[in-house]
């Protein structure tokens, strides 16, 4: 998908964008993304109400398929979890399944359009994605 224009992909008209309302960095890619004339709604709290694990896997796809490229590695729960010595024999289905029931563990913010979604704050990363740059 990556190399057509957003009216081209048939993008929603308001992506959906996850993350924590008072997260500054959520804030600042949400502020950077809509100066460049993407549309979203409100920040969808991803403790209350986490991705659906079809979303989860869009952004999966944007890295390759390489879990810790979307999964939040400094958070006391994936440590907790002890995910470090579990994402090796993990397959994809509960990969998937557990950052749907726990969304803390996702980088975020989590932005989702129509079958294609991204994981992070790194804007060349975002840019490329969403913008076509």
């Amino acid at each position: 998908m990556v190399g057509r224009n957003l009216k081209e992909r048939g993008w929603r008209r308001v992506l959906k964008i996850y993350g924590l309302k008072q997260c500054s960095t959520t804030q600042k890619v949400k502020k950077h993304l809509e100066e460049q004339g993407l549309t979203f709604g409100e920040i969808i709290d991803i403790r209350d109400q986490p991705p659906m694990a079809e979303e989860i896997a869009w952004a999966l796809d944007q890295v390759d398929g390489r879990y810790t490229k979307i999964l939040n590695t400094s958070g006391g729960l994936y440590r907790e979890l002890g995910l470090k010595d579990k994402l090796t024999d993990m397959s994809e289905e509960a990969f998937l399944a557990l950052l749907s029931e726990q969304g803390m563990l996702i980088k975020r913010p989590l932005i989702v359009g129509d079958e294609v979604a991204t994981a992070g704050s790194k804007v060349d990363f975002l840019d490329r994605i969403w913008l076509n740059k």
